[in-house]
């Protein structure tokens, strides 16, 4: 499949926002994609804070990751990948947490594009996003 979060199930799919082949969930939501990606036995790639705004634009924070290939060896059971995947993505987004304030990193970085969004009475936290790859 070319695009594996597809076959995630609709009720959680309905949560994510979907910009070309990329989903996206709320922070919030994201210890939930990653319990159903192990559930449904796919393995938890991980993915980068981003905040979508209405006009268009996508803002993407890439050095606010989990990234777990780069700590879950490749050379174990299908099985234990996912469940080690998992367990790494999820110690690592919590890490992220703790580690960066998302809202501030976002604002630092697209100044320019946080300042008119909330010029119009937006509210950065409702565009904020991660988005989460997941393999089949």
């Amino acid at each position: 499949m070319e695009h594996p979060e597809e076959s995630l199930p609709d009720e959680l799919l309905c949560k994510a926002s979907i910009k070309g082949h990329e989903y996206a969930w709320r922070v919030a939501d994201i210890p939930e994609v990653i319990e159903t990606t192990k559930l449904a036995g796919m393995i938890s790639i991980g993915g980068q804070l981003q905040f979508r705004f209405p006009s268009g634009v996508t803002c993407e924070c890439y050095w606010v990751e989990v990234d777990t290939f780069k700590t879950v060896p490749a050379d174990l059971s299908r099985n234990d990948v996912v469940v080690q995947s998992a367990t790494v993505a999820l110690s690592d987004f919590e890490a992220l947490k703790s580690r960066f304030d998302f809202i501030a990193e976002g604002r630092s970085n697209f100044g320019k594009t946080f300042e008119e969004f909330e010029a119009e009475g937006g509210d950065p936290q409702d565009t904020m996003c991660f988005v989460w790859y997941v393999k089949a």
